[in-house]
């Protein structure tokens, strides 16, 4: 009887260890089914329906997929169009175009193994570049009077403005510095208008100075005369005038 037991027991045991090495054999097998998916094709090779193809190579596509009998019919990459690197692709990258409303020249031609390479036209910088591939290009700025150009642009930087400081100007922002004003007195000259920081100081010479005031005084004195004399004319017309009035009242 003890015998039959044990020996029941031994079964148990051993299906339930049979079922336990079932099962992680289960989840083992099911974890690395990803893997094994994965490596199902080599290097050089792509999958497709349900078996791996040697890839093409640069500058050409799949034209025909594999067989059991034969491998991949490539053809060249149409006109505009490249693949860069081996792959299983059945059409071509469209090569970039340059576009000149966003300020892009073309730098190096499309090729079948390469894209289209683009670059800054004169006068702009990039904005977004990619290695040595710019996709969009903003105009330089442009310094104002007032102002000098601290660094001119180039193809990956603006262009930095600086205001001009007290004493200096810059008539049209195109300048590498400022311009000092003009200091009248050492020239022997007046200041007839200061400069600001878009003009210079307007110096006028000391005889036109003096010519000017005598003029201005020599207006001023005719004026004065011109004014003294109308007063006396009018005085004595009114004093006549009275006079004769004084004898017509007095026959």
């Amino acid at each position: 009887m003890c015998f039959l037991e044990l020996r029941t027991t031994r079964l148990k045991s051993a299906k339930m260890m049979n079922r336990g090495c079932l099962l992680i054999f289960s989840i083992i097998t099911t974890q690395l089914m990803p893997f094994k998916e994965a490596l199902e094709c080599m290097m050089g090779e792509y999958k497709v329906n349900g078996q791996c193809c040697p890839t093409c190579h640069p500058g050409y596509r799949v034209h025909e997929t594999c067989s059991l009998m034969t491998g991949t019919t490539c053809v060249p990459c149409d006109p505009g169009t490249y693949t860069a690197h081996r792959s299983g692709l059945k059409d071509c990258l469209q090569c970039k175009v340059c576009d000149p409303a966003f300020g892009l020249v073309t730098r190096r031609e499309c090729s079948p193994i390469s894209n289209t390479v683009c670059g800054c036209s004169p006068g702009y910088f990039c904005t977004n570049m990619k290695d040595d591939d710019c996709e969009m290009c903003v105009a330089h700025r442009v310094c104002t009077p007032g102002q000098y150009v601290k660094s001119r642009g180039t193809e990956r930087n603006n262009t930095i403005c600086e205001e001009c400081q007290a004493g200096t100007f810059s008539p049209n922002g195109t300048l590498d510095q400022c311009l000092p004003w003009t200091n009248c007195t050492t020239q022997g000259s007046f200041e007839e208008k200061p400069g600001t920081n878009t003009t210079d100081a307007l110096c006028s010479p000391k005889s036109n100075l003096q010519l000017t005031l005598i003029g201005i005084l020599f207006i001023i004195i005719i004026a004065v005369i011109a004014f003294i004399a109308f007063i006396i004319l009018v005085v004595t017309l009114v004093r006549k005038t009275t006079e004769k009035q004084a004898e017509a009242s007095h026959p």
